[in-house]
Parts: structure tokens; sequence; C-alpha cells
């Protein structure tokens, strides 16, 4: 019995393998290098991790350098709105009501602080000034009866009482004149243009008999500056106290930023900006912050403050936005250059030089900016070797890498 099963075993060995050659040539080539040893000089790949050849990297242009503590600039990157000085801004309107008769300062015209704006008409002007002539003649009639009554009265000639009532009345008529005077100063008129109202004295010609009144006064600029609005046109009717110029001294202006809660303690007045606008990439202009509010917004968790700014260029415009860089001391702090930083899936990242040739991603948790520098709070130790030229190459070659894997 024994004797006739061995044939069969025979068989049935043989016959399994056949079934295994048959299987092995119709299995992918991929199984089977997987399933087989790995290929000579395969090593194991760490996430994260970037290898080039010495050609890859001269192409690349790839630095390294060490981390280094080193002094830094407190700084803070502030926007804010760039607004008219108001301490040197004025907002003239005329203190009478009228008809504009001729513009003399257009837009952007240049004054000083006295020059003519607009000649206005008033009719209010022309009365006050009637009144004050009326009073000057009265005062002028009570002085000459005074002057006379002095002298008959010296000589005896009339009583005491009545003289006494001529004295009264010039009395009386000076503070009239004088009352009348300051009028026409509250409405605008100089001394000189009272000299000028005097020296009038009647008119003759014409078919009318009466005193020489101009009922015209110039509006005046009360500061020297730029006149950067204008309300009015010739012929128009303004109304008393309504604004009609706007003259404002443009070589400083107001800058308004909003200070994070966060960084107050870093900023005091007193720091000195640096302020850059988008209309003008390549000027920086120097400011001051001099104020800081005393309370932070309960919603934006900001607190305002104001920068000076210098504009004796008068290259900034009233309406600009604004960053500004506030400078709040030094400080020593491990930093790496801007180009070193990039992002990388919501994270700040950095490529360390583990070996020539051998580099690490690794994320870092950044601080402040400041003079072309961030400081990395968490992620780098002082002396590890960081790239610093070529970072886009090596997040490329991650990427890619990472592509890859993703499709196998």
């Amino acid at each position: 019995m024994r004797d006739l099963l061995t044939p069969k075993r025979v068989l049935i060995g043989a016959g399994v393998m056949a079934l295994v050659v048959l299987m092995w040539f119709f299995i992918p080539a991929g199984f089977k290098k997987k399933s087989s040893e790995k290929d000579p000089g395969q090593e194991a790949h760490t996430p994260g991790q970037v290898k080039l050849d010495q050609e890859a990297i001269q192409r690349a242009k790839i630095e390294a350098a060490p981390a280094t503590m080193g002094p830094m600039a407190n700084k803070v990157l502030l926007t804010g709105e760039l607004v008219f000085n108001e301490e040197k801004t004025a907002r003239v309107s005329s203190r009478l009501s009228g008809r504009v008769v001729k513009i003399i300062a257009d837009y952007g015209a240049e004054v000083k602080k006295g020059d003519a704006l607009a000649v206005i008409d008033s009719v209010e002007l022309g009365q006050a000034q009637n009144s004050f002539l009326q009073a000057v003649a009265s005062y002028n009639v009570a002085q000459k009866a005074y002057e006379r009554a002095l002298l008959l009265w010296q000589e005896k000639a009339i009583s005491q009482a009545e003289f006494l009532e001529r004295q009264a009345k010039v009395e009386l008529g000076k503070a009239e004149r004088d009352f009348a005077e300051n009028r026409l100063h509250l409405l605008g008129l100089s001394d000189a243009d009272i000299a000028r109202l005097l020296r009038g004295g009647r008119k003759t010609q014409g078919p009318s008999f009466h005193a020489a009144v101009d009922s015209t006064f110039i509006l005046r600029a009360p500061i020297a500056g730029r006149v950067v609005d204008r309300k009015v046109t010739p012929g128009l009717v303004v109304k008393a106290e309504e604004e009609l110029f706007v003259v404002a001294d443009t070589a400083t202006l107001w800058c308004f930023v909003q200070i994070p809660e966060k960084d107050l303690p870093l900023v005091k007045p007193g720091c000195m900006t640096a302020i850059k606008v988008s209309a003008l990439p390549q000027e920086e202009f120097t400011g001051c912050i001099d104020y800081i509010a005393a309370m932070v917004d309960k919603a934006s968790r900001m607190t305002r403050a104001r920068v000076q700014v210098n504009n004796s260029g008068g290259l900034l415009k009233a309406g600009m936005f604004a960053t500004i860089s506030a400078t709040a001391g030094m400080r020593t702090a491990l930093s790496v250059p801007e180009a070193a930083v990039a992002a990388s899936g919501g994270e700040q990242i950095i490529f360390i030089e583990q070996e020539p040739g051998l580099y690490l991603k690794r994320a870092i948790k950044p601080g402040l900016k400041a003079d072309g520098r961030v400081e990395v709070l968490e992620g780098l130790k002082e002396g590890e070797r960081v790239v610093v030229e070529g970072v886009f190459t090596l997040k490329s070659e991650l990427e890619k890498e990472s592509l890859e894997a993703g499709h196998d």
C-alpha cells in the first residue's frame, strides 16, 4: 500500500511546484519588489527631510548660517490714516452775512497770515460804518461845544451847571464813538481800514450827498499755510459763521493709529516711528508718538494713539493710509533673516542644515520683526545652522516629494 502511494505523492509535489512558478510570473513587479529585500543604497527617509546633491545646491544657491543671539530693536507695526494737524488748521468763516464779490485765494494757494482770501459785500457792514461816522460827527460837535463852553465858563459867561452839561455830552459822544469803532473791529475791520474810512470824507459828486461808505470787506487768512478747501464761488450769498475756506499748514501731519493691547507695554509717548505709504514705496518719513489714549476699546481691544509726521517736503497727503513702524528700545533675542522663514500649511517654517546636502524642515514660533530679521521664540536653538538662502527651493522640493508619496 505504501509503495502505491509514493508515485501519487511525487505527482502532487510536482503539481504544487508548477503552480508556484506560474503565480510568480503573474504577480505585479511592484509587489515583488516590496516583498523582496531593499535595493542596495536605499536609506530610511525622515518626514520633512530634503536631500540634495552638490550640483543642486549650487544651482539653488543654498546658503546656511548659524543662529546667534544679538541686539534687536523692539518694533511694533501699526496702521493708520494721515490727517491735517488740527492745531495748524484754520476753518475760515465770515463774521457777517453777505455776497461774495471776488475770490482771491484759489485751491492750493500758499498764503501768509493776514493775506486776502475773498472780498464780500455786506449790508450789515455798511450800516455799521454809517453808525460809526454818525457817532464821530456827533462827538466832534459835542467836543466843539464843550471847548466853547469852557471858555465861556472861564469868563463867567455861563453857569457851572451849563458847563457840566456840555462836558457830559462830549463824554457821552466819545463813548458812542468808541462803541461804534469797536463794533467795526469785531466785524473784522483793522485800524487801517477805519482810518481809510475816516479819510473818505464826504462824497460831493453825483445826485446824492452822503458819507463815503464801502460795504465790502476782505476775508483774511488767520494763519499761514495752504488753501486746502474752498466752499465759495463769486456771487454766492453766505451766512455769518458759515465755513468758507480751510487753510492748513501741511509741513506737519497727524496720523491716528490703533495699538493692540498686547503691544502697549512696548509703545510709549516719545517713541520714534518710520512711516510708509503705498503711493511712495521707496520713501520713508519720520515721526514721533506724542499721545496714547488712556483707555482700551472694549470691542477691538485697541488703544488710539497719535503720531506727529514730518511732511516738510509736501509729499504726503491727508487721507492716505500709512504703515507705521514704532521703535521702542533694544533687547537681546535669537533671530533669523526674514528670507529664512517661509509659510507652509498654516505654519511658519525654517530649514535646518543637518549636514551638507541634508536639510530638515522645522516649525517655529515667530516673534517681532525688525530691520529685516524675525525673532524666533520656539523651534530653534542658538548655534543651529539655518538655511538663509534658497528656502523656496527646499520648500518646493519637499512639496514635490509629498505629492509623489501621495500618488504612490
